[in-house]
């Protein structure tokens, strides 16, 4: 076979445009997650940071190819491409459903994630499949032309390792001196300045920006081992007190204070429940609780880490949101929760208890739910397995779950109770093969909807049978004049497959953010019909409930605040830093994002430290 000269020459060029290729596809994927213009990432030197961190990384692979024996470099140039691609498509799909990019603690619940497989490879980024399929392409090259090189064991070149070195060095250091300065950087400017973003490594979108995918990846494991190893929690703590003294307020009797004196509360988080779904034929009950009760029609349910269900569970009970540690938020036992909503109404004479269909070891609930206070946390799957429940029911369906009487029976008690269920039925995926699906009454006309759609909705009507089976079990039981009912959506319906579709029946731009405005309701029998437009998010609805059932708490406790209460804030905010306000609010820009600031520093602080464990 003839041999061709500089066959190697152009294998390392194959093998540095391959490594590249997947630079270029996630910064220009990610420009579509963040705002530029909020980020005042307008200079031209913003926009090959990410190109100057990328280009000192694939440097440094070409020279441990440049390295490694010949007879060897092709194997290991597969290995590291196949790393490469593997984390590569774990990184797109993740963002692509939960829109952030995952950090190195977000491993942890991979395990969770996939069950739902199916609906992540139904959806992924075709950019993505073929820039995979690029370096595939590569690699077979690269195999082709090897056949024509020169056989010719050479040992590596002092001066090309050399050169390699510093042109590697050169390119990370003029990223690191084009970040600029975080001298002099007011609170306000934190979560938008390059520098900050790069070493807080808080956001991690705006920090894919700007460090790059090999960059981004590698400070994900350096970050969480240098955080594991330098917690300084009296710092922290300290910090959580300045901005209680900043922001700190004391709490005001409002018009609903106390409505709810002494009434049962049944919170229900309800399952990828979104608003457009609820009308008078897909959820009737709910469409009539929204219309009788207080529909609080300007909710939000920000994301911020975990799985998305968890952070809206954590937030419903604590006022709080999860944060990227070392273990998730449902897996942390050195944190207490004395001012969760189970705690607080325990210690005001309440029965207190959690329910879900699935096993209590999924997201950790049965020891997760003790840590928030709850006495018991009752999982229908493990009732059933046990021999407890009928074992030809499907508990995954809410109408299964609230028909069964041995479920409704623990529900509710003699004395006051508060019962938090967590629905199932509306969980992706939204085909026919859906099991919930499959096995529940299909009552609703095909006619109108696609199949997605049409799974979709049933699945939701289900949900809202249920609910219509609950308050009809609590008439006969004489205790729906004393209960009052919380239904809350942990999120909007993030595992459709046309978010455009959605994002026009919400009326919304299709934006993750702007979709979080989700459904939530409050009702009981006595209570006086209002529309409610305030802008809130989940964390606001711990304290309001308080306020509501005369219970005394104190504010700086939670992140949210009483949204009747005249302090409340006219905006909610995002764990990236940025927020929506409301058309009412008069803070300045600058103001509000200085809050969100605190509001984020607090939220983690108290976290890493067991603040409320002291």
């Amino acid at each position: 076979m003839k041999k061709i000269k500089n066959v190697e020459l152009i294998n390392y060029l194959i093998m540095f445009i391959s490594f590249f290729s997947i630079c270029i596809f996630t910064n220009i994927f990610t420009r579509d997650l963040i705002n530029l213009d909020s980020y005042y990432f307008n200079g031209f030197h913003y926009h090959i940071l990410w190109a100057l961190f990328s280009l000192s990384w694939v440097v440094i692979f070409l020279l441990i190819l440049y390295l490694v024996p010949k007879k060897y470099r092709y194997n290991v140039y597969i290995i590291l491409n196949i790393v490469v691609d593997v984390i590569f498509f774990a990184q797109i799909c993740y963002v692509q459903s939960l829109g952030k990019f995952m950090i190195f603690s977000d491993l942890f619940v991979a395990g969770e994630g996939l069950q739902y497989v199916h609906s992540i490879f139904a959806n992924m980024s075709v950019g993505m499949l073929l820039t995979i399929a690029f370096t595939f392409i590569c690699m077979i090259v690269i195999k082709v032309l090897s056949k024509y090189d020169e056989d010719v064991q050479t040992k590596p070149k002092f001066v090309v390792v050399l050169v390699l070195i510093v042109v590697s060095l050169f390119f990370k250091t003029t990223g690191y001196i084009l970040l600029g300065s975080n001298k002099n950087v007011r609170t306000w400017e934190e979560n938008y300045n390059a520098k900050s973003i790069y070493f807080n490594y808080t956001n991690p979108n705006a920090s894919m920006y700007i460090s790059g995918f090999y960059e981004y990846n590698a400070r994900a494991i350096y970050k969480y081992f240098y955080n594991l190893l330098t917690l300084d929690k009296s710092a922290l703590k300290s910090k959580i007190d300045e901005y209680n003294n900043i922001y700190g307020v004391e709490t005001k009797n409002n018009d609903y204070t106390g409505i709810f004196k002494g009434k049962n509360v049944i919170y229900i988080m309800m399952e990828s429940v979104d608003n457009w779904v609820i009308d008078e034929e897909t959820a009737p009950t709910l469409y009539k609780l929204s219309q009788t009760g207080l529909n609080f029609t300007n909710r939000y349910s920000p994301f911020f880490n975990g799985g998305q269900t968890i952070n809206s569970e954590f937030a419903c009970n604590t006022g709080m949101y999860a944060i990227s540690d070392k273990e998730t938020i449902y897996d942390k036992d050195d944190v207490t929760y004395p001012y969760s909503m189970a705690n607080m109404l325990k210690k005001n004479g309440y029965r207190v208890a959690s329910f879900h269909a699935n096993t209590k070891t999924f997201y950790n609930r049965g020891k997760f739910h003790k840590r928030l206070g709850y006495d018991m946390h009752y999982s229908a799957y493990d009732l059933q397995t046990s021999g407890l429940l009928d074992k030809n029911k499907n508990y995954f369906s809410d109408y299964n779950f609230i028909s069964d009487d041995n479920l409704y029976d623990l529900m509710i008690s003699d004395k006051p109770f508060f019962t938090f269920f967590t629905t199932y039925s509306g969980h992706l995926e939204y085909n026919t093969n859906n099991k919930v699906y499959k096995s529940i009454k299909k009552t609703l006309s095909k006619k109108k909807y696609g199949e997605e759609e049409y799974v979709y909705r049933t699945l939701v009507h289900d949900t809202d049978d249920a609910i219509k089976t609950l308050i009809e079990k609590l008439e006969k039981s004489k205790l729906l004049d004393k209960t009052v009912l919380v239904l809350v959506s942990d999120h909007y319906v993030y595992g459709y497959s046309d978010t455009d579709y959605v994002a026009m029946k919400k009326n919304k731009l299709n934006d993750r953010k702007e979709l979080q405005n989700t459904p939530f309701i409050i009702w009981s029998k006595d209570i006086e019909a209002k529309t409610i437009d305030t802008i809130l998010d989940t964390a606001d609805i711990l304290p309001t409930l308080l306020n509501m059932l005369n219970i005394t708490y104190d504010p700086k406790n939670y992140l949210g605040d009483d949204v009747f209460s005249t302090s409340h804030d006219d905006f909610v905010w995002f764990s990236d830093g940025t927020f929506i306000k409301s058309s009412d609010c008069d803070l300045s820009d600058e103001s509000i994002l200085t809050k969100v600031n605190y509001n984020i520093n607090k939220n983690r602080d108290i976290l890493l430290t067991n603040y409320y464990g002291k």
